[in-house]
C-alpha cells in the first residue's frame, strides 16, 4: 500500500471521528435550545434571548462543518470504492 492511500485512509478515519463528535456536540445544542425556548413559559419577556443566539450561532457553524465533512468523507470512501 502506498503512502498516499495510507494518509487517505488517516484523513477518513478522522474526518469520521470529527463528525461523530460535532454531531454529538450539535444533538445537545438542540436540546439545550430547546429548553432555552419552553413553549409552556407564559411570559417570553422571561426568554434568555441572549443565550439562545449564541447556541444558535454555534450550532449554525456545527452544521456547516458537518455538510463539509460529510461531502469530504463520502468523496474519500468513494475513493476507496
Amino acid at each position: 500500500m502506498n503512502i498516499e492511500r495510507i494518509q487517505l485512509k488517516g484523513q477518513l478515519a478522522e474526518a469520521k471521528s470529527k463528525f461523530k463528535q460535532l454531531d454529538t456536540e450539535a444533538a445537545g445544542l438542540i436540546i439545550l435550545i430547546r429548553s432555552l425556548l419552553n413553549p409552556f413559559e407564559d411570559d417570553n419577556s422571561k426568554i434568555d434571548i441572549e443565550k439562545v443566539t449564541v447556541q444558535t450561532a454555534r450550532l449554525q457553524n456545527i452544521v456547516f462543518e458537518l455538510r463539509s465533512l460529510k461531502n469530504k468523507i463520502e468523496n474519500l470512501e468513494e475513493y476507496f470504492g
